[in-house]
């Protein structure tokens, strides 16, 4: 049962100013490919704010994809608040910058890679902007979605080194080690890591919209980081209330977002337990699903009542 601070009638609620967190991949857009926004996207966000509320991107994706992106989709912010790589990094925006900074240090890094290596999966490091972002992976054997990602981040988005191994060039601090392989990798590793670096590591898994949803993601970070932490951060930040937070997201990775949020939204097409976990459904990214909540929003006709639950938003 959701607590009772969140309740507020909806006619008063629609009055308030609201933090809307917003994923990403799979919410809008559809895959971990994809390199920029639709038309449709931008111009309900853009909506959004003009009303007045707070609008944050929350994604798995770094400084570095986040901005390659924007930078294509023509939509650049200066004040946009941003969560990237699951909370590792928390951004106000300009005039209030870094909020929030997670790294893990080298002896987790080394111990990560040793046990990636163990069960089969293929590492790759997200290292800090200090270090301009560079994505370090193992010139090893890969799945073929894994060698798409890689191709794609190239192309696209730039900073990528190969070595042929990780532990001759680890950084001092990274934000992430991580991997895309099939479910029988994942689940292993996954327990493994949280058996062995119970307090000192967060292991988020996602559905990888790549590959026929038979991949999975296991991205490791420091334990302080979620996305669900990020949307705090910036709800005290903003001065907003947790009455007043609504998060659109649908994967795995958005479940801690949805807990602080008073009306969560997650999109049909996503994992079954996440749609599950919330308050109502949008319709699939392909049919500009968040987007219609978006507009919804900007007009004051989404109705912020969480008693009906899972109700097309």
């Amino acid at each position: 049962m959701r607590d009772q601070s969140h309740d507020r009638t909806p006619a008063s609620r629609a009055a308030a100013r609201l933090l809307i967190a917003v994923d990403m991949d799979g919410t809008l857009l559809d895959t971990e490919t994809e390199s920029r926004l639709r038309p449709r996207e931008i111009a309900a966000l853009d909506a959004v704010r003009a009303a007045g509320h707070v609008v944050a991107i929350c994604t798995g994706r770094n400084r570095r994809s986040i901005a390659r992106l924007l930078e294509r989709s023509g939509w650049q912010p200066e004040d946009l608040p941003l969560v990237l790589l699951n909370g590792a990094i928390v951004d106000g925006g300009a005039g209030r910058g870094q909020l929030s900074f997670h790294t893990l240090a080298q002896p987790v890094l080394r111990r990560l890679v040793e046990l990636f290596r163990e069960h089969d999966a293929v590492p790759m490091v997200y290292t800090t902007e200090d270090d301009s972002e560079v994505l370090l992976y193992e010139n090893s054997a890969t799945n073929d979605v894994l060698r798409d990602y890689l191709e794609h981040r190239r192309l696209h988005v730039g900073g990528l080194a190969g070595h042929d191994d990780l532990l001759d060039v680890l950084p001092a601090a990274a934000l992430e080690v991580g991997t895309i392989d099939l479910e029988s990798v994942i689940r292993p590793l996954t327990d493994v890591l949280r058996r062995e670096l119970p307090d000192r590591v967060r292991v988020i898994n996602t559905r990888s919209l790549l590959g026929q949803q038979r991949y999975f993601w296991a991205e490791v970070y420091h334990p302080a980081c979620s996305k669900g932490a990020g949307v705090q951060i910036l709800a005290d930040t903003f001065g907003i209330a947790p009455r007043d937070i609504v998060a659109i997201g649908d994967n795995f990775n958005d479940l801690d977002m949805f807990a602080v949020a008073a009306v969560s939204v997650a999109m049909r097409g996503g994992p079954a337990e996440v749609q599950a976990a919330a308050d109502r459904l949008a319709d699939p990214v392909a049919q500009s699903g968040a987007a219609a909540v978006l507009e919804d929003i900007a007009a004051g006709t989404f109705d912020l009542a969480t008693d009906r639950r899972k109700e097309s938003a």
